[in-house]
């Protein structure tokens, strides 16, 4: 990535943000289990609680964990490089396949999906060849495009806001745990912070914190959002954030398909190209004279994509190993906290 580069703290803030409202577009914690809210809203706690402990390291690095890795020592910078580009790797592959299901089931059942996914991923090799600058700018307008969204989905289901759908329960142990890890799989904007540390400006730990808080708030207001509007019907539908907002209405927001379908696609697009992005950077840390990083990068995720659109074979069996709960927080925590300590000592002994 382009060291010259840098975003301000708000900026990466929206910027990881809105990668987590592309989750909510196909994910929403336990809501398909039919678990209460109590079960819902405290494993999101515990979860970010958990991802506030884990960033500690990046915070205090305050640079690119991979470029501090291989600066250290080539041969485990590499390594670690491999790893996290494996994981983006996947990572974009389930953002591409979970857009295109939600296409092909909502709007588009009958588009052929190797053209329109390859044409997305162009769109995305432009906008992260634009660089971390402009994609912090696009996240904030995208931000208050979201916002808008969010209060037309409201509105259009306030009438059907059932406040007996709340139900709050005793949270067990053996629900919160897996629901937990079952989060923290969907964090990997988590990961790309690591990367994005050396790009911010200013007050680093201020983003990363209020990027927490706000996913928790996002969570929670979600969740709520949802069992107060669809209670048992949300456990039917395949997209419930996106019920939310087509469940009812009257008058001009009583089909909000189109706004949301904008959104959702805008959001992907940020989402994706981030992702190739640093991607394009892990190859730069290890061939920084290598060219079209970007474009390769694409190009790996459109092979790994076809493997699976072209066979019908399972997906989501090799990605909850890759991309995994424990993935999360071994290359969120546990690598930049391992090239923290090597750091210190290494500035100890130069003394």
């Amino acid at each position: 990535m382009d060291k010259k580069q840098t975003i301000g703290w708000g900026q990466f803030l929206l910027l990881l943000f809105m990668c987590r409202v592309f989750t909510l577009m196909t994910f929403v914690p336990l809501i398909s289990q039919g678990r209460d809210l109590s079960v819902q809203i405290g494993a999101a706690a515990i979860s970010s609680a958990i991802q506030a402990l884990l960033l500690i390291p990046a915070a205090v690095l305050g640079k690119g964990v991979t470029h501090a890795a291989v600066e250290k020592n080539k041969a485990a910078g590499t390594l670690a490089a491999i790893l996290y580009f494996v994981f983006f790797i996947f990572y974009c592959v389930n953002s591409l396949l979970r857009f295109r299901d939600f296409l092909s089931s909502r709007f588009f059942p009958t588009a052929g999906s190797t053209l329109w996914i390859g044409a997305l991923l162009l769109i995305c090799v432009y906008c992260g060849c634009l660089g971390t600058e402009a994609l912090g700018r696009s996240a904030v307008l995208l931000f208050w495009i979201f916002i808008i969204a969010l209060a037309v989905m409201t509105a259009s289901s306030a009438n059907d806001f059932d406040i007996t759908n709340l139900s709050f329960g005793k949270a067990l142990p053996n629900e919160l745990f897996p629901a937990v890890l079952d989060d923290l799989s969907r964090s990997g904007e988590i990961c790309a912070a690591v990367f994005l540390a050396g790009h911010v400006s200013d007050h680093l730990k201020r983003g990363i914190y209020g990027l927490v808080a706000a996913k928790l708030l996002l969570t929670a207001a979600a969740a709520i959002l949802i069992t107060a509007v669809l209670g048992d019907f949300a456990q039917l539908t395949d997209y419930p954030f996106l019920a939310v907002g087509t469940f009812s209405g009257n008058g001009f927001i009583q089909r909000g398909d189109a706004l949301y379908l904008i959104v959702w696609t805008v959001t992907a697009v940020i989402n994706i190209a981030l992702f190739l992005h640093i991607c394009a950077g892990l190859i730069g840390n290890v061939f920084p004279k290598l060219k079209f990083r970007t474009l390769i990068s694409a190009a790996v995720v459109f092979a790994v994509t076809l493997c699976f659109t072209l066979t019908d074979k399972p997906f989501s069996g090799i990605y909850d190993v890759i991309c995994s709960g424990w993935s999360v927080m071994i290359l969120a925590g546990a690598v930049p906290l391992i090239v923290l300590i090597a750091q210190r000592k290494g500035s100890e002994k130069s003394k």
